[in-house]
């Protein structure tokens, strides 16, 4: 069963990102998705499950022209609103059912957004026939201190997620798929306002190596090009 998206939801994401946990957390999530995404400007990306449109947002800064596609209403009436002067294009569609043309799209990104599909292999399909063969995915890792506390943590939305662990994501994909991939946020978010500099420092510098604990796991996956 698919996730419901409300507008509290959505409320809470944003003002989530607004805490110290949430700024520590964007600023890492952001720099793992800058360095595998390497989005020239121009690029035509979409997001599949962009919510409130934090990550499109973000897509647009990078230097892409956006559409951000979303089944909930509620999410995207926030994201409409918070947009301000951006120019993303914010959707409603279906990730089965992707209101484009074939290869239409630079770069397909799914952030945060696996968890909560009941077909993953059907939806990654669909991204792949919009994509010019690259697809990004940002997903929850299963194996870390973050995921555990999440799933303790009793709010409804954590015990509907689907947490994916590294291996499970690259046989989604098949063998037919060039893979990379890095991960980031490996401390636990305690007392994340002390030493903030220092810890992001920290977390930057372990970023840097293709360590499998990190919570939050980004994946770029590529068509193998042929002759």
């Amino acid at each position: 069963m698919e996730v419901a998206f409300n507008k509290d939801i959505a409320c809470f994401y944003e003002d989530w990102y607004k805490s110290p946990k949430g700024r520590l957390v964007d600023l890492l999530e952001k720099d793992l998705i800058e360095r595998l995404c390497q989005i020239k400007t121009g690029d035509k990306v979409l997001e599949i499950g962009c919510g409130t449109g934090h990550f499109s947002s973000y897509f647009e800064e990078l230097g892409g022209k956006v559409v951000g596609l979303d089944t909930s209403f509620e999410m995207l009436t926030v994201a409409r609103d918070k947009a301000g002067n951006t120019k993303v294009d914010f959707k409603t569609g279906n990730a089965y059912a992707l209101p484009f043309a074939d290869r239409e799209f630079d770069l397909v990104a799914m952030i945060t957004t696996l968890e909560f599909i009941a077909e993953p292999k059907k939806a990654l399909e669909e991204a792949f026939r919009v994509s010019k063969g690259k697809i990004f995915l940002g997903i929850l890792n299963r194996h870390s201190f973050l995921a555990w506390q999440r799933k303790r943590s009793g709010k409804r939305i954590w015990q509907q997620a689907n947490f994916y662990t590294l291996g499970e994501v690259k046989s989604l994909f098949g063998k037919d798929k060039k893979i990379k991939w890095s991960s980031a946020l490996f401390l636990p978010l305690f007392n994340t306002s002390l030493f903030f500099r220092l810890r992001l420092n920290l977390e930057r510098f372990l970023s840097k190596f293709n360590l499998p604990g990190g919570a939050f796991i980004g994946i770029l996956a590529e068509e193998n090009k042929r002759g």
